[in-house]
């Protein structure tokens, strides 16, 4: 894996964050955000990276699972972040929380950010877990 830190390209592997965030989300999907920045916001991979794994997945306290909830109802209340609620509604996934739980998270987050973000929340959820043949979510486990 590598990254660009706008003075050629380095091995990512040599930050701390991006081992935790491979851990934590999964090699591919680390690679295909570095990746969608590109050679112009390389740079701002790395920072996210480094900051969210490298300094607050790394904080005791809290697991993981912990942070990725607190993210998706963040991430539902801010609204317009569509695709990072994606990137994050497959890191759950990979983290072992049910559908049920994440579209709870959400109905939760409606309350006090607005129910129009919980909203589009759920609709960006039911294509995700569409996508995987996990409709209807109802079948699913708390």
């Amino acid at each position: 894996m590598t990254s660009s830190d706008g003075g050629g390209e380095r091995p990512a592997d040599t930050l701390p964050g991006y081992r935790t965030a491979q851990d934590v989300a999964g090699e591919e999907a680390v690679q295909r955000f570095v990746d969608a920045l590109g050679p112009v916001g390389g740079h701002v991979a790395d920072l996210v990276i480094e900051v969210v794994f490298g300094k607050l997945h790394g904080r005791p306290g809290m697991s993981h699972t912990e942070r990725e909830i607190i993210t998706l109802a963040v991430l539902a209340a801010l609204g317009g972040a569509e695709e990072q609620l994606t990137m994050h509604l497959c890191i759950s996934h990979r983290l072992g929380i049910s559908p049920a739980k994440v579209i709870e998270v959400f109905a939760h987050t409606g309350a006090y950010a607005g129910f129009p973000r919980a909203v589009n929340a759920v609709e960006t959820a039911k294509r995700f877990y569409g996508d995987l043949g996990m409709l209807p979510l109802e079948q699913q486990q708390h």
